[in-house]
C-alpha cells in the first residue's frame, strides 16, 4: 500500500481504508492487535470492555472485536478526519454494533473501568517536524506524552486488567522508567527483532493495574525471511490477514 491515494487493506472479516490518516496501517498496529490481550486469556479473563486509545484508522478496534465476539470496544481519537475514517470502516464491518468511536482526547475520557485497553501511541519527542499536521499528530508526543498515556490508562483500568502499548527501543529505558514512576506495573515485555540477523527494534509492553509477580519476557521476529513473517507473529495473524496461513 503507497502512501498516497485511495489505501484500502483487505483483511478476512473486514476491511480498512486509511488514506485520510496520519498514520497508515502497518506491521506494529498487526502485531499489536493480533496479541493483545493474551495474558488475560492465559488467566481464564475474556475481556467484555475494550479501549483503544488513539484508533486513527480503527485498525486496533476492529481486530480486537473479532478476536473478543462479546466485548464492546470504544475507540477514541482526536484528529477530526481520523474519527470520520474509523467510523465509516467501523460502519462496513460485521462489528458494527460492538464499536463506538469518539472524538476525544484521553486527558478528557470519562468511562466505567476496562478490562483490555491498547495504544500504539504517538513516540517521537523532540524530533522535526515535517508538513503534515494530521502525520505530525499521530506521529509526535505532543499531545499524548507517555507519562499521561500511562496515568490516564491506569485510571480506566479495570483491577487486573490488562493495557498493551507498542514502543520502539530507543526509547526503551524512558519506557521503563516511565512505567517504575507509575502505578501500573510491567507484567510481560516481548522484544521484537525485524528479522533473525537484526536487532530489536520495537518492544510490546503488556502491563497490568494489579500486583504481579516478576515480569516474563520473549522474543519475537518480525521476518523470519523476506515476505514471510516469524512463526510467533504468522500464527497470530491468521485469522486477519487473506493468504497466510500455513500449509
Amino acid at each position: 500500500m503507497g502512501r498516497s491515494g485511495r489505501r484500502t487493506q483487505q483483511f478476512i472479516q473486514f476491511q480498512v481504508s486509511d488514506d485520510a490518516c496520519g498514520m497508515k496501517v502497518g506491521t506494529d498496529a498487526l502485531i499489536l492487535g493480533s496479541y493483545a490481550g493474551e495474558r488475560l486469556l492465559s488467566q481464564g479473563v475474556h475481556p467484555l470492555r475494550i479501549l483503544d486509545i488513539g484508533t486513527g484508522s480503527g485498525i486496533l478496534a476492529l481486530m480486537l472485536a473479532q478476536r473478543f465476539p462479546e466485548a464492546h470496544v470504544d475507540a477514541i481519537e482526536v484528529e477530526g478526519d481520523a474519527v470520520a475514517q474509523a467510523r465509516a470502516n467501523v460502519d462496513a464491518s460485521p462489528f458494527s454494533d460492538r464499536i463506538t468511536v469518539h472524538h476525544c482526547a484521553l486527558q478528557a475520557w470519562r468511562a466505567e473501568p476496562y478490562d483490555l485497553i491498547v495504544s500504539n501511541p504517538p513516540f517521537f519527542h523532540n524530533h522535526p517536524k515535517g508538513n503534515d499536521p494530521k502525520r505530525n499528530l499521530a506521529r509526535h508526543d505532543d499531545a499524548l506524552p507517555l507519562d499521561s498515556l500511562l496515568k490516564h490508562g491506569h485510571q480506566l483500568l479495570a483491577t487486573g486488567g490488562e493495557m498493551v502499548v507498542i514502543y520502539p527501543e530507543d526509547r526503551a529505558d524512558f519506557m521503563e522508567a516511565s512505567i517504575a514512576e507509575s502505578p501500573i506495573n510491567l507484567w510481560h515485555r516481548i522484544a521484537l527483532q525485524s528479522s533473525p540477523n537484526h536487532g530489536v527494534i520495537r518492544s510490546v509492553w503488556s502491563l497490568s493495574s494489579g500486583n504481579q509477580a516478576s515480569p516474563t519476557h520473549a522474543n519475537w521476529i518480525i521476518e523470519a525471511e523476506p515476505l514471510k513473517w516469524g512463526p510467533d507473529i504468522q500464527s497470530r495473524l491468521e485469522p486477519f490477514v487473506p493468504g497466510i496461513q500455513q500449509g
